[in-house]
């Protein structure tokens, strides 16, 4: 008999137990029900897209979003705060109870809760560096033009969201390089050096070159090592050399001193140069539709350009261009620190190919003195006479060879050591790489000179291979992560290896987009409602 009034109580004793595990759901689930319907009523009522442009609207809409999910307005307090054009916050909080089923066995009749929630559109400064492939596919099969409004889109957006006072804007178009113009060039640290000829070396004749450039004067384009691919400053040395001007062009014109297209320059100003700073919405939409996809493709210094432009470093330069009226002075202060607080760095990197191999000039030939001459009184006005080659093996009576007609041998010359001009002047390397292929150099100049010749034809060399530049490219986007800086990513109808470079190099997986045609247009928008969206605060 006592083992049944024992077994009694211990059936008593676990039936209020499972009881009470089931009053405990119905709490919690009611509290899950409120708090979900109240995230997603702020998150509708705080967006700048809500349509509510006053606090009591705000109010009202959170109201009506609970009350359709079944929930008593009266249950919950609202407090909307709009602190600016762009900017806004909101939080609410909830109170709730349930009539307890079996918990009432033991005197509690019901359990309450409450839930909470609050969400923000900050006050933080925004700024984005597109860094956007104008490579030759590009200029196929739409994609330029289907690049350009989906750019211009995001940037309306952006601007019309955040507000102009909040964003800036900078763009790095890049291909095999990427150019900057004169304003920005003449306030990095470039090196110009001049060197000079030892003595012993200098040409014994009147117009020899005494001093030269180190790097092409002319080159808007730099040169970087491996090493400034591993930090978020654009380069770790202390002075940018400036890449070597040659036509990235293999083989040979097989016209008379044809010039090669200007795209083909390795260092070509064709393309649009990177803008800097910019938040007139009509400015950047104008620089976007100038926009052409030609040459070949450099991620890696894309990339660079994009990533160096944020750090610090360039925060004299941009003030500096806004002291001179270059930059509008809102841009004062821009880039800002990486520990300042409410602001957001933002890379958005677009490609619609692989890295291709990154050209070089052999050191021999990227500086000083060469054996090409020119004099304006031989050439008389012709297209192709004019130039005087050195040949220091030939006695004194052919030390000038005079090559005529590149299309023929048969009006070359020799000239003796004292019949040079007067007014030849000796060339240095970067004047004859600016006009000519390398191959045309050894064909025009060197052609009874083999060594000569064929040491021009291996002037231009292969310093970054496919490979190379995707380990650069996963350098730097590591570095800008670590440091903060937002990267998204958008593979353009591009091929397998560059989707898996562009998905390592984001932020995250949401942050790569693969897409093809017109599609590109809803990355870019995607992008832009993710900077743009209420954020859950609690």
């Amino acid at each position: 008999g006592s083992l049944t009034i024992f077994s009694l109580f211990l059936f008593i004793l676990l039936l209020m137990i499972s009881g009470m595990a089931v009053d405990m759901v119905m709490h919690e689930r009611q509290r899950v029900h409120m708090q979900n319907t109240l995230d997603s009523a702020i998150l509708a009522a705080g967006s700048l897209d809500s349509g509510a442009t006053t606090e009591a609207e705000m109010t009202a809409m959170v109201n009506d979003y609970v009350a359709k999910a079944g929930i008593d307005p009266s249950r919950i307090t609202v407090t909307p705060r709009i602190t600016g054009s762009s900017s806004r916050t909101i939080s609410a909080t909830g109170r709730f109870e349930i009539d307890t089923i079996f918990m009432g066995l033991m005197g509690i009749n019901e359990m309450h809760g409450g839930v909470g929630g609050a969400a923000e559109v900050g006050e933080e400064k925004v700024e984005i560096v597109l860094v956007l492939d104008v490579s030759g596919s590009m200029g196929r099969d739409g994609k330029i033009e289907a690049l350009r409004p989906a750019a211009k889109d995001f940037v309306t957006e952006i601007i019309s969201k955040l507000g102009a006072d909040r964003v800036s804007f900078s763009v790095v178009p890049y291909n095999h390089q990427v150019h900057v113009d004169d304003d920005l060039r003449s306030r990095l640290d470039w090196d110009d050096t001049l060197r000079t000829v030892l003595p012993a070396n200098v040409a014994p004749y009147p117009g020899a070159i005494t001093t030269y450039a180190q790097f092409n004067p002319s080159s808007r384009c730099a040169r970087f090592r491996e090493a400034d691919f591993r930090n978020v400053a654009l380069t770790d040395t202390t002075r940018i050399e400036g890449s070597a001007m040659f036509s990235g062009l293999s083989g040979r014109n097989l016209t008379a001193y044809a010039s090669y297209p200007v795209w083909a320059d390795w260092c070509s100003d064709s393309y649009s140069r990177v803008v800097l700073y910019q938040n007139n919405e009509t400015d950047l939409h104008n620089y976007i539709d100038t926009l052409q996809g030609e040459g070949w493709t450099s991620i890696d210094y894309g990339m660079n350009w994009g990533v160096g432009i944020l750090g610090s470093a360039f925060t004299p330069i941009v003030q500096d261009m806004v002291d001179n009226n270059i930059l509008h002075p809102d841009m004062a202060g821009h880039p800002m620190a990486f520990t300042e607080p409410d602001v957001k760095k933002i890379v958005v990197l677009m490609t619609d190919g692989i890295n291709t191999d990154h050209l070089d000039l052999d050191d021999q030939f990227k500086s000083g003195p060469s054996r090409v001459w020119y004099s304006d009184t031989l050439a008389n006005g012709s297209e192709y006479m004019g130039f005087l080659v050195e040949m220091p093996s030939n006695g004194t009576n052919q030390r000038w060879f005079v090559p005529g007609s590149p299309l023929s041998s048969s009006d070359d010359s020799y000239l003796a050591e004292s019949a040079l001009p007067s007014d030849a002047v000796q060339w240095d390397y970067h004047a004859v790489y600016d006009r000519f292929r390398p191959e045309d150099v050894g064909r025009y100049f060197f052609a009874n000179d083999a060594p000569a010749r064929a040491a021009h034809d291996r002037a231009r060399i292969d310093v970054g291979s496919n490979g190379i530049a995707d380990t650069r490219v996963r350098n730097i986007c590591s570095e800008a992560r670590t440091s903060g800086i937002d990267i998204y990513t958008i593979a353009f109808q591009a091929p397998t290896a560059s989707e898996t470079l562009l998905r390592d190099c984001a932020a995250k997986a949401s942050h790569y987009f693969d897409v093809n045609g017109l599609d590109i247009a809803n990355a870019f928008n995607a992008i832009a409602v993710d900077l743009t969206k209420l954020k859950l605060t609690q």
